[in-house]
């Protein structure tokens, strides 16, 4: 069977205690340490580079304001994204699914709420080695007057509501080789596989400026394009929606897979490889015996996905809670109505 469903759950298993209180100093302790021989903790978002001028908010030349095709939930934040590629690097595409970024890459993702910014987060990349360590994770809380934001690698509980900013160690959950081979989630061939604004980055124009080590085949509606469905086909929005807020840690490469075999992520052959016109429009693993749910989404429902039947559905069950058992674990604390009515309807449409 295709696999393509990816559900984040982290008390489902993983391949470990990353966070375990020793693990995660020794981590720090070697991202710290700036193993590239230049790297230097900015201790303020203005020392990060993001801004020429931070009293105007001006960005900096260089820096490219991005969208996902696909957005992940956040509490309904309104978020804004920055990629920094150094000039004359590449990004290596030889495997079209899991970029690798050249050192130097920086991102920045900016949380507003009710038009007051709460926090902004950088992930940088300060050397050429391919694990956990050579990825720099810092939050930054803004003050009270907007001027500036200082860098709390411990987070920040409820800042403010149900607003949690993450200390280093819950970025490290998602944003791992582990689980997800590019680190970087939500910039890669499909999620910029459309036409941005045009000062926003999208696949296209990486591919004009030569910053791709290898180019998809020409554009022609898309340099990977879905299979074609009506408009009101709830198939797409519904995978989409799965591919981003499940697939960074339930995929192919993760060791998540490990415990619970589930596959949510899209990949730039799913446009070959399905026919969402016909039956079985989506892929999905039961398990081992190829029945039921893993045991640890036991209680979720008979089905990872039963068509026509959401309430024995556990993709379905899990994003509908916001207890233990919700999917994703962190980086929410309410319900996502749109999210939920997304894959309501798809399942709702299966043959």
């Amino acid at each position: 069977m295709l696999a393509l469903l990816h559900t984040a759950c982290g008390d489902d298993g993983g391949g470990g205690d990353l966070d375990a209180p020793a693990t995660d100093a020794a981590i720090d302790a070697a991202t710290d340490a700036g193993t590239d021989g230049g790297f230097v903790q900015p201790t303020m978002l203005s020392e990060t580079g993001l801004y020429s001028d931070i009293s105007s908010e001006t960005i900096a030349p260089g820096i490219v304001e991005y969208v996902p095709r696909w957005e992940l939930f956040s509490d309904r934040a309104v978020k804004r994204r920055w990629v920094y590629l150094p000039p004359g690097t590449k990004i290596d595409t030889s495997d079209m699914d899991w970029w690798q970024f050249p050192v130097g890459t920086k991102f920045w993702k900016e949380f507003t709420r009710d038009g007051v910014r709460i926090e902004t987060r950088l992930i940088q990349r300060i050397d050429a080695s391919n694990d956990v360590s050579s990825w720099y994770f810092v939050s930054f809380q803004w003050d009270a007057e907007q001027f500036d934001a200082i860098a709390v690698p411990g987070g920040v509980v409820d800042d403010p509501g149900n607003n949690d900013i993450p200390d280093r160690s819950k970025c490290r959950q998602c944003h791992q080789p582990s689980r997800n081979r590019s680190v970087i989630l939500g910039f890669g061939a499909l999620q910029l596989d459309y036409v941005a604004t045009s000062d926003g980055m999208d696949l296209e124009r990486l591919v004009t400026e030569d910053r791709l080590t290898m180019n998809p085949a020409s554009s022609n509606g898309g340099f990977f394009p879905m299979p074609e469905v009506g408009a009101s086909d709830p198939t797409l929005p519904a995978l989409g929606y799965l591919h981003t807020n499940c697939g960074g840690c339930h995929n192919e490469f993760s060791d998540v897979k490990n415990t619970v075999n589930v596959e949510l992520r899209l990949t730039t052959a799913a446009g070959d490889r399905m026919s969402w016109s016909t039956t079985r429009p989506w892929a999905f693993v039961l398990g081992p015996n190829g029945t039921g749910v893993p045991a640890q989404l036991s209680g979720s429902g008979s089905h990872l996905v039963l068509p026509g039947d959401v309430g024995n559905s556990a993709v379905h069950a899990r994003m509908n809670s916001i207890t233990g058992t919700k999917m994703p674990p962190i980086g929410r604390e309410t319900l996502d109505s749109s999210g939920l009515d997304a894959v309501r309807l798809w399942i709702e449409s299966l043959p």
